[in-house]
């Protein structure tokens, strides 16, 4: 049995939408366009199926529903922040800071501070970067 008739026979919601859209294609007056209603649910089906299961078992277009797929899944997707504050806040009392640099020639650096200011760390981060090699 191909996968597309099989994906159909053990999902109800496939092959009701598979006979939504056949009912709608014998009735359509001659070049209509498939209704919002149908392409929702055939992308709603695509993404537990996928797209090439659904788009056979309910004779799409392949590359319009994934187009639609597409397009709302980057909808949905919440826009990246546009700014990240990042702050120099050491970890509260009790614990030390590491700080461990090496270059590409094996030479290596480690400070530990039992308990270092945020401007010590920054101060001397900023000098081992202007250093120069």
């Amino acid at each position: 049995m191909p996968q597309s008739l099989l994906a159909a026979a053990t999902d109800p919601n496939l092959a009701e939408a598979a006979a939504a859209l056949t009912r709608w294609r014998n009735a359509r007056p001659l070049g209509a366009r498939i209704p919002e209603a149908l392409w929702s649910r055939a992308v709603e089906l695509a993404r537990t199926h996928g797209v090439a299961t659904v788009a056979r078992t309910l004779r799409l277009d392949y590359v319009r529903l994934k187009r639609r797929l597409t397009a709302e899944s980057e909808a949905a997707a919440p826009p990246p922040p546009a700014f990240v504050e990042m702050t120099l806040d050491l970890p509260a009392a009790g614990s030390g800071c590491i700080l461990a640099l090496s270059d590409a020639r094996g030479r290596a650096l480690r400070i530990e501070w039992p308990r270092p200011l945020a401007s010590e760390v920054a101060a001397l981060a900023r000098s081992l970067w202007e250093a120069a090699p």
